[in-house]
């Protein structure tokens, strides 16, 4: 069972450029105060004085350090965290939140959908089910404009070597010529691919926009909403313009 909210300083131990725009954070707690969560949740993070601002976990729930992926969105807690933040200062960490965690439980296959910087709580909820030991197929898209915002392939690419039931997929809409890359849009390639998704457990995490998107795809297949599991995330000034729907600031 996961304990109630919770509200910890913890101390940055690791910086990461990942790509222009989007820094990888790791946060170690004091011994004492253990953060609980399941894959697919974020939190509320605060960084000095400035207006805490909500980030998704990246990391599985038993890491012994928290990691956010944040993306400068040019003010506020995301300029710091991306241009300003040193080693070894202070973050104040609050929550679990969020509905878009991981159902071990469902013997469907996994399907994950991440644009961008959403693709922090995806690698969660990936990451998560194969340690766990899950049997069913785990497929993780990453969607991006540009081939530059793509980060972490590395990674999942020696993932997919050691796990033969994980596929990973990146996929560039705006390529600049010949890639080698999937191009388009990531929902339409998960249509390709798998053709009808239902039954699955599809995880959803980006801009608000692809997110949306690929809902409506995924519904027009026939797969059940109750299946399909996004916190869609929008920046303080896009929630400003907003009127009704949504009105939440999730950035990664």
């Amino acid at each position: 069972m996961l304990r109630a909210t919770r509200h910890i300083a913890c101390r940055v131990v690791d910086l990461v450029q990942a790509t222009d725009d989007i820094r990888i954070l790791r946060l170690a707690a004091p011994a004492d105060a253990r953060f609980d969560f399941r894959a697919g949740q974020y939190a509320k993070l605060g960084f000095g004085t400035l207006p805490p601002r909500d980030y998704s976990m990246a990391g599985a729930p038993d890491e012994p350090f928290l990691e956010f992926h944040i993306r400068d969105v040019g003010d506020g807690a995301s300029r710091y965290a991306v241009r300003r933040l040193a080693l070894g200062e202070t973050v104040t960490v609050s929550g679990p939140m969020g509905d878009a965690y991981l159902r071990p439980e469902h013997p469907g296959s996994i399907i994950a959908l991440a644009g961008g910087s959403g693709l922090a709580p995806m690698k969660s909820i990936v990451e998560t089910a194969l340690h766990l030991g899950l049997a069913q197929d785990v497929h993780l898209y990453f969607g991006v404009r540009i081939e530059r915002d793509l980060y972490l392939v590395e990674h999942f690419t020696q993932l997919a070597a050691t796990y033969g039931n994980f596929r990973f997929v990146p996929v560039v809409a705006e390529p600049a010529g010949a890639s080698r890359w999937r191009t388009g849009l990531v929902g339409d390639a998960v249509l390709a691919d798998i053709g009808s998704p239902v039954g699955s457990k599809i995880y959803l995490a980006g801009p608000p926009p692809m997110v949306e998107a690929a809902v409506a795809q995924l519904r027009s297949r026939g797969v059940p909403a109750a299946d399909i599991h996004a916190d869609p995330f929008y920046s303080e000034e896009e929630n400003r313009r907003r009127r009704g729907g949504i009105n939440h600031v999730i950035e990664s």
